[in-house]
Formats: C-alpha cells, sequence, structure tokens
C-alpha cells in the first residue's frame, strides 16, 4: 500500500537523498584515491621488480666472470706446471753428456728455475719401483730411502696408461711449506710403452689462497675450490679446518653436483655453516677434477636495492598518509558544503516564520500527494484547512509583532499533534494554514481537527477583539472522494468550504465538506 510523504518524512527524504549523494562523493573521492594509490603502487612495484631483476642479472654476470678469470688462471697455470713436469720428464729420459759437469749443472740442467717458483715445494723423479731418483730437494737426506709405490699419486699410473695429469688430495707434508699441498704426478713410459715411473710436482696451497685473496669478495663472500667428489682444497676466508675437509653430504654441494652435467651454473642457497643467504656461482676447472665457486651474500648483492626499496616504503607510507589527510580535509569541506547546503534548502522550503512548509513547498507536496493517489486505487488522505479567529482584529489591537507569535503558536501546535511520520502541515498564507492526513478518513480527519482545535484554544492566549476572549481556530475538513474530486484544487475547494462554513456558524469550530453544500459567497 502506497503511503503519503509527511513533512517530516518529506525532510527526511531529503537528508537521506543528500547523505547518498555525500556517500557517493566520498566513495568517488576514496575511488580516485585508491586508484591513485594503487597506479602509484604498481609504478613504484615494477620499477623495484625491475631493479631487483636487473641487480639479479648484474650479481650473476659479475660472478661468472669472476669464477671464469678464476677458472682460466688456475687452468693456465696447471697447463704451465704439467710442461714443467713433461720438461723434467724429458730431460731425466734423455741425458745429455754431464761426465764433467758440476752438481750445479746437472741440478740446472734438470729442474732449471722451475724448482725456484714460489709455491713449488717440490719436484722429483720416481722410478717403476717407487723409489726416488732424482728430486730438487737439496735438503732431502741420501741416507733417508722412503718408497712411495703405495701412494695414490703413484698407483694411478701404474695402473692406468692413461690417467694424464693426476692431483691429488691434499696432504700434510714437511717440505718446508705453509699449507698442505697437493702433488701434481705424471705417468713416465718406456719406449716399449711400459711403466718408467712417474714425475711428480708437491704444489702449496698457498698458490690457491694467495689466488682466492686478491679477489674482492664483498660481506660475508666466499671462494672455495673442490674437487669433484667434494674435498676441500681451499676455502677463503681461510681456516686451516677447511683443508682436506669432505662435504659430500653437504645439501648445497649436492645440488651442485647434480647441476655439473653443464659445467658451470648458479643458484641462491642458505649456508649450513653460517646461516648466510647467498648466490653460489661455480665453475668446473677443464681437464681437472676441481671445480671453482664463488659465493656472494645476498645482503651484499642487494644492499643498494634493499636501500632504494626502504626509502621507497617510507616515501609511500608518507604519501599515504598525506592522501588519508586529504581525503580527511576534502571530507570535512564537503560535510560544510553539504550543511550549508541543507540549511539553503530548509530556508527554501521552510517558512521563515512558523517553520512549517512555506506555500511553494506545500502546493509542490500537494501536488505529489494527488498523482501518488491516483496511481493506487486504495490510497486516501484528507485535508484540513486552519484560519486563526478574527486575526486582522488580533493584529490591530496588539500588533504584527505579537501576531507573528500567534501565529508561531499555531504552528507548534500542529507539530505537537502530528505526530505520525507520513503526515504534513503548512503554511497556506496569512494565518492560514492547510494540514495534510495520508490514509486518513473521514472520522479520524474530524478527531485530529477537534484536537488541533481545543489544543489552540487551551493555550489561552488573550485575544480582545474576540468573543471567546481568546485565539483559537476554526477548521474546514475534506476527504478525497475520487466520484467527486477530479483535482487536488477539489479537495482544497472543498475543506476551504467547509472552513467558511465554520466560520459562518460562530468559528472555534470544525465542519466537515458534504456533497450538496452550497458554495460560499463571492
Amino acid at each position: 500500500m502506497e503511503t503519503f510523504l509527511s513533512w517530516d518524512l518529506y525532510v527526511k527524504c531529503i537528508h537521506v537523498r543528500r547523505g547518498n549523494k555525500m556517500g557517493r562523493l566520498q566513495k568517488y573521492l576514496a575511488l580516485i584515491l585508491g586508484v591513485i594509490i594503487m597506479m602509484v603502487l604498481t609504478i613504484c612495484g615494477a620499477s623495484l621488480y625491475e631493479g631487483y631483476r636487473q641487480t639479479r642479472i648484474s650479481a650473476i654476470t659479475e660472478a661468472n666472470n669472476v669464477t671464469l678469470i678464476v677458472q682460466r688462471a688456475i687452468s693456465r697455470n696447471m697447463e704451465i706446471l704439467s710442461l714443467a713436469m713433461d720438461t723434467l720428464a724429458y730431460r731425466y729420459q734423455h741425458p745429455l753428456d754431464l761426465t764433467h759437469a758440476s752438481d750445479e749443472e746437472r741440478y740446472n740442467y734438470l729442474f732449471g728455475s722451475t724448482a725456484a717458483a714460489h709455491h713449488i715445494t717440490a719436484l722429483a723423479i720416481l722410478d717403476a719401483d717407487g723409489y726416488v731418483r732424482v728430486t730438487s730437494r737439496r735438503s732431502a737426506s741420501p741416507s733417508v730411502v722412503v718408497n712411495y709405490s703405495e701412494r695414490t699419486y703413484f698407483t694411478v699410473h701404474r695402473d692406468s696408461a692413461d690417467a694424464g695429469l693426476f692431483i691429488s688430495r691434499p696432504i700434510k707434508a714437511n717440505l718446508g711449506n705453509e699449507l698442505p699441498v697437493v702433488v701434481l704426478s705424471k705417468r713416465l713410459s718406456r719406449k716399449d710403452g711400459s711403466f718408467d715411473g712417474v714425475v711428480l710436482m708437491a704444489l702449496d696451497m698457498s698458490y690457491f689462497r694467495d689466488l682466492f685473496t686478491g679477489l674482492t669478495l664483498g660481506e660475508d663472500g666466499v671462494m672455495s675450490l673442490y674437487s669433484d667428489d667434494g674435498v676441500t682444497y681451499m676455502r677463503v676466508p681461510y681456516h686451516p679446518s677447511s683443508i682436506g675437509r669432505e662435504i659430500t653430504n653437504n645439501p648445497n654441494f649436492q645440488r651442485l653436483r647434480a647441476m655439473l652435467v653443464d659445467n658451470d651454473g648458479n643458484f641462491f642457497a642458505r649456508a649450513h655453516t653460517d646461516g648466510v643467504e647467498r648466490l653460489y656461482t661455480f665453475r668446473r676447472i677443464p681437464d681437472a677434477p676441481l671445480i671453482v665457486l664463488l659465493g656472494r651474500s645476498e645482503r651484499f648483492i642487494f644492499k643498494t636495492w634493499y636501500d632504494t626499496l626502504y626509502s621507497v616504503l617510507l616515501l609511500l607510507i608518507i604519501f599515504t598518509a598525506l592522501a588519508g589527510v586529504l581525503l580527511m580535509l576534502v571530507r570535512r569541506e564537503l560535510l560544510k558544503r553539504v550543511a550549508a547546503e541543507k540549511q539553503l534548502e530548509d530556508l527554501a522550503r521552510t517558512d521563515g516564520l512558523t517553520g512549517l512548509l512555506n506555500r511553494r513547498s506545500l502546493d509542490e507536496a500537494l501536488l505529489a500527494v494527488w498523482q501518488r493517489s491516483q496511481r493506487s486505487p486504495t490510497a486516501s488522505f484528507s485535508t484540513l484547512f486552519i484560519d486563526v479567529d478574527y486575526f486582522k482584529r488580533y493584529n490591530d489591537t496588539y500588533g504584527h509583532e505579537m501576531g507573528d507569535t500567534v501565529l508561531q503558536a499555531v504552528a507548534a501546535a500542529l507539530r505537537e499533534h502530528l505526530q505520525r511520520q507520513n503526515d504534513l502541515a503548512g503554511r497556506y498564507g496569512g494565518e492560514e494554514f492547510v494540514v495534510l492526513l495520508e490514509q486518513t478518513d473521514e472520522q479520524g480527519a474530524l478527531l485530529m481537527a477537534q484536537q488541533l482545535c481545543e489544543a489552540i484554544y487551551s493555550r489561552g492566549i488573550p485575544h480582545s477583539g474576540s468573543p471567546l476572549g481568546v485565539i483559537s481556530v476554526s477548521i474546514g475538513v475534506a476527504t478525497m472522494n475520487r466520484a467527486r474530486h477530479q483535482r487536488m484544487e477539489d479537495v482544497l475547494n472543498a475543506a476551504d468550504h467547509a472552513l467558511y462554513i465554520a466560520k459562518r456558524e460562530g468559528r472555534n469550530r470544525v465542519c466537515v465538506a458534504h456533497p450538496g453544500q452550497n458554495d460560499p459567497p463571492a
């Protein structure tokens, strides 16, 4: 069932619409601000991601270059050392006639300047039985006879003619060396291809330490040399306990071995020894069972990127805070604007003296009620036409200022008694008022009119120009009749006619419009 709008309901609907408009504006502002923040976040995120990606690529490229340089340095030196061993083997197997040469000349012929190399601690020839035939160790005691036939660097060549250059595990040796040594050995063969012993070289592990120490590894950076089977040859930062240690069961080394099919590679992993996250880059040494590994800490690699990240996050927090403050300020200004608009709208719709609907708003509301009633066959309404009795006399006697006070008192009485949200009251003009009661039949409208008439009379406002001695009102009541009323004006005219009758019959009373009543005189 459709209902008609009272003044309170009408005002509330206006407030609701205004609130909805305000809500939409706030949502739009929040949406725009959210879109801007998302765009800023997206741009910053994309830039940070691209910076991270470029930093990662640069770190991997730089690490690959470092391991490549180290690989080539070790490979080249291994070739040089291998050639030095080949030279010793050739001179040993093809001696010159040095019958009249001194021991120094014979020594120089065999070992030349190689024996004076910084990291080479010994050069020697072992015969087929594992005994030393010649050695670069001048301090070696000839009375001490040592057999090396059970050493791996000897047996590997004795048992295989294709062993090539053999590199032993780190060996502790008392050869005046600083660190353990690694023995390089090659097979000596007779003309018929049979085994004739080995030529060997003891290389001080300090060679690898000095090579690695010269590299810039950065904070928590490591450089290592491993064998294929997981034996540590060198690790920088250096610690004596690291040399010779087996790391076969280390998960990171197992991961490395799984990638050795490509001879080089890289991966990020956390070290189990110190818990540092590193970029590990490895490369195999050609023709040698050795792997060079460079590890650079992720914190060192991305230090500049992290500084940028924290700066961007700080700026984003400041930006978001400023955006929030801006939104609050805009919202506050919108609230002020809406409040001002509300005040202006209320002033435009409200009678300034009585606070009820003014004539324009009253006409609009009455027209809206009539139009709605035509759309619903069950809709009904009643109107009360109210006029203050002898009001002109009151103004002439007490003045217009007191007359305004009377009109305000009548409006207050109307507001007090129209308790339903869908009832409506407005000032029609001068001392005339109109009340609209939706879904109210004639009996209900008559009861309300009588209550209003009594309420105003009981206020006891003195009026010497009235036979009653106090302010009173006359009220005409009309209920919409679909058969007789074709326009809203017809209903109002009927109420006005009933008001005329009430005045004619003595005032301070209520009359109801009925069919057949005579129209009032012009």
